[in-house]
């Protein structure tokens, strides 16, 4: 593929991707009501996200891709982008066991520490970051890189060995997320099989779960069909190929697959939240003077919970009578009083 092909693809999506990180970055950090648990990994995968977008940009400007560089050259010149690469492929591990605990243990991981808990979440992709970035800086060669990528500058027995971590990593993720959505289906069907029951359930929390959810899986979907599916081709190449100079041509079509994911936070977020769209909303009438959006700051907070109600997931409030203790009268004569759960008195 031609080389201005090439950064003619890349460079716009890298500056969408950019923007989109750092709409999702300034709208959590203005926004107490968007600090949520799914919402604050969003907003650290928003930020290695963006340390990506912004080192590829580098690269593009300064045209180093297609020069030819030493590995250790190649290896100074990516020090952010590799470490938020690994960063992020661990993060989205991280996001699916958020997921599944949000499913099975869903009252636990509500009283959970929100600080506490979005530490802990962080710490193993930041090891698995560091481990990869220390093998990379140990066995760097001094080899002619034949395409400036961080993964080709380190010796072939270390690559291989991250790789298969990385992989290893996304398949994990993969069946993470298919067990979670089997479970959710599961217990939506049981929801449905007992509706009548006597439990009320409130319609917003149902709806809000079930917002987070969806778009927490949309984000994993589309994880596992961009940077997983470009790890694992990736990863076939390099055992395909004895001479890294025949993977070269493979490289562009390979950074194009991946592009998608560095790009999926802000368009995942605006078009399954309300309360992020109008964060973004907020941003887009500030930066055009007023033009668009003219009415953003007097709409109310919208809330979560804007699908229908449906049987399976969103059952109406069941009124209960509640007998009340007999009273009497002026006159003496004592009456019952039958009152309906829910009744305004």
């Amino acid at each position: 593929m031609d080389q201005y092909l090439i950064e003619s693809i890349i460079g716009p999506m890298m500056v969408l991707g950019a923007f989109g990180n750092l709409n999702v970055i300034v709208a959590v950090i203005r926004k107490k009501v968007l600090r949520t648990k799914g919402a604050m990994l969003v907003f650290v995968l928003a930020i290695s996200h963006f340390i990506c977008n912004i080192s590829e940009l580098k690269v593009l400007i300064f045209r180093l891709r297609f020069q030819s560089l030493t590995g250790r050259e190649c290896f100074l010149y990516n020090v952010p982008y590799s470490f938020c690469v690994m960063f992020q492929s661990a993060l989205f591990l991280s996001m699916a066991l958020d997921l599944c605990f949000c499913i099975m243990l869903p009252i636990k991981h509500m009283l959970w520490p929100k600080t506490k808990y979005i530490l802990i979440m962080c710490i193993m992709p930041t090891c698995f970051a560091l481990i990869v970035f220390f093998l990379n800086f140990l066995f760097v060669t001094d080899e002619n890189a034949p395409y400036c990528a961080f993964m080709l500058t380190m010796d072939d027995g270390v690559f291989e060995t991250i790789s298969t971590s990385v992989v290893v990593c996304n398949i994990l993720t993969l069946l993470i997320t298919v067990v979670s959505v089997f479970v959710a289906i599961r217990k939506s069907q049981d929801m449905r099989n007992h509706r009548h029951s006597t439990v009320n359930r409130r319609n917003s929390v149902v709806d809000e779960r079930r917002k987070v959810f969806r778009s927490t899986f949309y984000m994993m979907a589309i994880y596992i069909f961009s940077w997983m599916m470009s790890s694992i081709c990736f990863r076939v190449l390099f055992a395909y190929f004895e001479n890294e100079q025949d993977i070269v041509p493979y490289m562009p079509f390979l950074a194009i697959i991946t592009m998608p994911n560095f790009c999926q936070a802000f368009f995942v977020t605006y078009f399954r939240s309300p309360r992020f769209r109008k964060a973004y909303r907020e941003h887009f009438h500030w930066l055009t003077c007023g033009c668009l959006y003219r009415d953003v700051f007097s709409q109310p907070e919208t809330k979560e919970n804007t699908s229908k109600p449906d049987s399976a997931t969103n059952q109406q409030p069941i009124t209960e009578a509640v007998e009340k203790k007999p009273k009497e009268n002026s006159n003496g004569v004592r009456k019952t009083v039958r009152i309906s759960e829910g009744t305004i008195i």
